[in-house]
Formats: C-alpha cells, sequence, structure tokens
C-alpha cells in the first residue's frame, strides 16, 4: 500500500507570492530568449560547444559517463585559467568574473597564484562528502545555466542522461572556430593529469574569456548567432526579438550623451523605454526598426510597476497583521481590517474619498510621463517605496502603493494591456494580476466604489485570494508549501514577515556583457559602478544593421 501522500509538503520562502512577477519572466523571456540572468559570459557558448565537439572527436568510447568525468573537470579548468588571469591583472570583470563555480574555486586560484597546485578531481567530485564540490548539477554550470539557451539557439542538444550533442550548423561552426585559438592538446592533457598550478594556467590562457575580444573570427561567428545576421539559415524561437533588443540596447547607448555618467545601464534603459525621451531629456531620433522592441520594453516597465506595487501592499499588509498577532477569522475579517488599518493612505480626508476621485487626484498631480526623474513619477515612487520599506514605514508603502496604481490607471488609456506581447485568455486568467485586468477593474468594478471598499476589495481579492490561489496550485502541482498565511480550523495565521518587494531581473544586465564581452559596448571607466559607453564596433554594426538613422 502506498501512503505518499500523508507525507507533509515542503515549506519553501517562495518569491512571486501573488503570480505577478510570472508575467514579467513571460515578457523578458520572449523579448531575450537563448540567455538568461546566469549565463553571463558569451564565450562560454563558444567553449562548450567546443568541449562537446572536441570530445566528439577525440573519445573512442563516449559514454555518458566518461562525458560527465571529463566535462566536469573541464569546467573547473576553465574557470581557474579565467580567475588566475584575473589574479595576475586585477580585472574581475574581463577575465574570471561570472564564470560557473567561481565561488568555490576563487580559493583554489589563490592557491595557484601564491605558488601552490590543485588537483581537478578534488573539486569535480559529484558527491559533496568526497571534496569541495564545485557544482551539484551532474553538468555542471553547463546542465544547469547554459544548455537550456544553447539548445534554443540550436547550438547543442542533449542531457545528462541521454549525453551531449552538437549541431551541425551552429554548434560545428563555433567549435571549429574556437579550435584554431586555443591548444585542444593541451587542455585535455591537463584534464587527464588532473593536477594544475601556475605553468599551467598561463599555457591555457587563449581559453580565458579576456581572448574573444582578439579573436575576430569567433566574435564575428557569436554576433552572428545573437543578431541572427545569417538570417533564414536556421528558424529560433523568437530570434528576431532578441535581435531587436539587442540593437535596442545599442541604439540607447548611441544616443546617451557620454557626459552623463552612468546612463547606459539596465534601469535607465528600462525609463527611457517606459517613457520616451533619452536620458536628461536629450533628444533621441529612434529608428523605426527598434520602435516596437522599446514599445515592448515599456510594457515590461509598466508590469513591473504594477507588480511592485501590489508586492508592496502585500508586505505591508502581512506585515502589519504579523505585528497584532497575526490572526484573521477570514478573508471578510482581514479586507475589513485591511481597510481600517490603512484607510489613511487614500489621503487628507479619506471617508469623502472614492476610487474615481482618487485616480483623478492623481491624474492632475502627476508629472508628465517624459518627466521620469521626477520624485512624484511612478517611476521614483517604486524606488521611494521599496526604501521605505527597508525603514518599515507601512503606512507609506500603502500609499506609494496606490498612488503607483493610480498612475497606471490614470495614463493614457492607449499604454494600457500588453501591446504586441500575444498572451492568451487562459495565461491572464491564470495569473489575474495583470494590466488587462486592471484596466478592466478600473473601468468596471472599482468605478463607483468608495476609498475604503477599494482597499477592502484589494487586500480581499488581489492580495489574499490570490495569494492562496497561487499557494494551493504550489502544493496540488509541486508538493511545495509557501503558504505567507496560513487556513487552519481557526481562521488565517500569518506565519512569518514576508518578502518585500522587488523588480524582476529581465536579462537585460546579461545582454549588456554580452555585448561588452563582444567589443561592442566599451565601459566607462569615470562612472561608479562602471556602467557602459558604445564602442567603435558597436557604432559600426549599428549602421551596418540599421543604416545611418
Amino acid at each position: 500500500m502506498k501512503t505518499t501522500w500523508v507525507s507533509p509538503a515542503k515549506q519553501i520562502t517562495g518569491l512571486d507570492h501573488l503570480a505577478v512577477q510570472a508575467v514579467s519572466e513571460h515578457l523578458f523571456s520572449e523579448m531575450l530568449p537563448g540567455l538568461t540572468n546566469v549565463t553571463p559570459r558569451v564565450r562560454c557558448y563558444s567553449f562548450y560547444a567546443w568541449f562537446v565537439w572536441a570530445f566528439d572527436q577525440r573519445e573512442k568510447k563516449k559514454t555518458v559517463s566518461d562525458l560527465i568525468h571529463l566535462f566536469r573537470r573541464a569546467e573547473c579548468l576553465h574557470t581557474l585559467i579565467g580567475i588566475y588571469h584575473e589574479l595576475e591583472t586585477g580585472d574581475e570583470w574581463l577575465h574570471g568574473g561570472g564564470l560557473v563555480g567561481r565561488d568555490v574555486l576563487v580559493g583554489a586560484a589563490e592557491k595557484i597564484h601564491a605558488g601552490g597546485s590543485v588537483k581537478l578531481s578534488h573539486f569535480a567530485v559529484l558527491e559533496s562528502d568526497q571534496g569541495d564540490r564545485y557544482f551539484k548539477h551532474r553538468l555542471g554550470g553547463l546542465g544547469q545555466y547554459y544548455l537550456g539557451p544553447l539548445k534554443e539557439l540550436l547550438v547543442l542538444d542533449g542531457d545528462s542522461k541521454r549525453g551531449l550533442r552538437y549541431t551541425e550548423e551552429w554548434g560545428a561552426t563555433l567549435a571549429e572556430i574556437y579550435e584554431r585559438s586555443v591548444d585542444r592538446s593541451a587542455f585535455f592533457n591537463a584534464i587527464e593529469a588532473d593536477r594544475v598550478d601556475a605553468d599551467v594556467l598561463k599555457s591555457l590562457r587563449a581559453f580565458c574569456p579576456c581572448r574573444l575580444r582578439s579573436n575576430q573570427k569567433e566574435r564575428e561567428a557569436l554576433i552572428e548567432l545573437m543578431f541572427l545576421q545569417g538570417k533564414g539559415a536556421l528558424v529560433q524561437q523568437f530570434g528576431e526579438q532578441r535581435r531587436a533588443s539587442l540593437l535596442a540596447l545599442l541604439g540607447y547607448a548611441k544616443s546617451v550623451d557620454t557626459a552623463t555618467p552612468g546612463a547606459v545601464d539596465v534601469d535607465p534603459f528600462l525609463s527611457v523605454a517606459y517613457s520616451d525621451p533619452a536620458p536628461a531629456k536629450s533628444k533621441w531620433v529612434m529608428p523605426a526598426e527598434l520602435t516596437p522592441a522599446m514599445e515592448a520594453w515599456g510594457v515590461y516597465q509598466r508590469h513591473e510597476l504594477l507588480s511592485t506595487a501590489m508586492q508592496g501592499l502585500f508586505w505591508a499588509g502581512l506585515s502589519a497583521l504579523l505585528d497584532e498577532g497575526g490572526h484573521a477569522s477570514d478573508t471578510t475579517a482581514f479586507s475589513e481590517w485591511f481597510a481600517d488599518r490603512f484607510e489613511n493612505a487614500l489621503g487628507p480626508k479619506p471617508k469623502q474619498a472614492s476610487f474615481a476621485s482618487f485616480v483623478g487626484a492623481r491624474l492632475d498631480s502627476q508629472p508628465p510621463l517624459d518627466d521620469w526623474q521626477s520624485a512624484q513619477h511612478e517611476l521614483s515612487l517604486s524606488v521611494a517605496l521599496m526604501d521605505a520599506q527597508k525603514q518599515k514605514k507601512r503606512d507609506e508603502v500603502v500609499s506609494l502603493a496606490l498612488r503607483i496604481l493610480a498612475s497606471l490607471i490614470a495614463r493614457d488609456a492607449g499604454r494600457s494591456g500588453y501591446g504586441r506581447f500575444e498572451l492568451t485568455d487562459r495565461f491572464l486568467k491564470t495569473y489575474e494580476i495583470n494590466l488587462v485586468s486592471l484596466r478592466s477593474h478600473a473601468d468596471g468594478t472599482w468605478k463607483d466604489l468608495s476609498g475604503r471598499d477599494w482597499l477592502k476589495w484589494l487586500s480581499g481579492r488581489w492580495l489574499l485570494g490570490i495569494h492562496l490561489r497561487v499557494a494551493l496550485r504550489k502544493l496540488r502541482h509541486q508538493t511545495q508549501d509557501s503558504f505567507q498565511i496560513v487556513p487552519m480550523e481557526d481562521g488565517l495565521w500569518v506565519r512569518d514577515n514576508p518578502p518585500t518587494a522587488r523588480w524582476s531581473q529581465p536579462r537585460l544586465g546579461s545582454a549588456l556583457r554580452f555585448l561588452f564581452d563582444l567589443g561592442l559596448l566599451k565601459l566607462d571607466e569615470k562612472a561608479e559602478g562602471r556602467p557602459y559607453l558604445l564602442s567603435d564596433e558597436g557604432a559600426a554594426l549599428l549602421e551596418r544593421e540599421l543604416g545611418k538613422a
């Protein structure tokens, strides 16, 4: 008799308790396929394709176990090469930054730099009790992070059970170009010898990610892969969206005044996409071909504003209730309590406020859409909301969240919805907090509500109601307990301090890093945080792709 159904669900912290960031993830995944937030080094795409190709050329047995055994050592060696070069130059960004297993292998590289040596097998073990394992997944960082994007790009295929295969088109092309710049025999000899020291790592310096800058053929192949310059050769799903997003980033970099430090980065790019003008109000004549991509990123940022506002309300409500004992008898009691507790967020005369008057007041007082650096702009309000969370100012968080929602509603209705993104009705019903439902409720359900009743609706339906449904779905389909407020026999109990609101990570950081590694962007050494500037190579690519616009 099987009794697994009585096993308790695994309790998890979770991050997306209202399933609102799932929509953000869907949007940015469509705009930047083929890279993720954990695949920051584009030359790894060449290295992984080359290793699978070289293993196929070199090994006769070619079993999956042999592949895994050699690959784990190879990935450790590859990371050590980059970190060692970093230690010699003092430049993490160019050499060892972002490589797989870095946290574990930095110490090993430092030991080698001090004159010692290490055994690759000590870090490449599969079981954690046998050594300082660099990565749990059988295929290391390739299996955990890079294999999915490489499959999307039609470079590699396979898995840890069936083995890995390179494609004859992209995979073999990248591998053969990479092969011409490295010493395959020396690399595999180092893997088989196991123990590596400074001389070994120096002799393999051609494998360092920095060498992409000097390998013109490899750079051209990766640019062709990411920008689909060989159009029609291979069909990548959403490949044109990735190309358009990367060109939009370069076009934005071209538009930025070099005297404006730190302007070419993720946050200002998204602010521009949301509100149209370039930083410091400099005029940006955007090529027509980039308009759809910029509009799409503007839609993404619009949803992010909705997301942070709702996450802020969720945090404020649950954390305030926790301070008061953490108990509500039912959803109705919670929504009544929430309206009482946060009624003052509706303004100086909360008893007289209505939903319509609150939105109308915001419409009259909010700055123009293009004034995104104003402290009263919804983008600035979101930043202020997250700062208020850190100081546990719950009333201020609720006030800011409501003003953000009102801004989204009050702006031109033509900016509502998801534009060119094709989201099915089923998707929108599954992820109920979205821009379509926001507009629908604003024009219908909320239209005649008092301010207090609006607070009751938001807290009962969109906070508590949706959270319980999301948690129940995870419990049913994944056997994971993610409840932040738990239904018990005697009512609802807040479990612990809920997570604070946060932006999602839309892969743009990795995209900028790719463009830098490809030589299309350069670092702005004068600005704090070392953001980017357009390079001569990036300007030339823009002109080649879009003309002299």
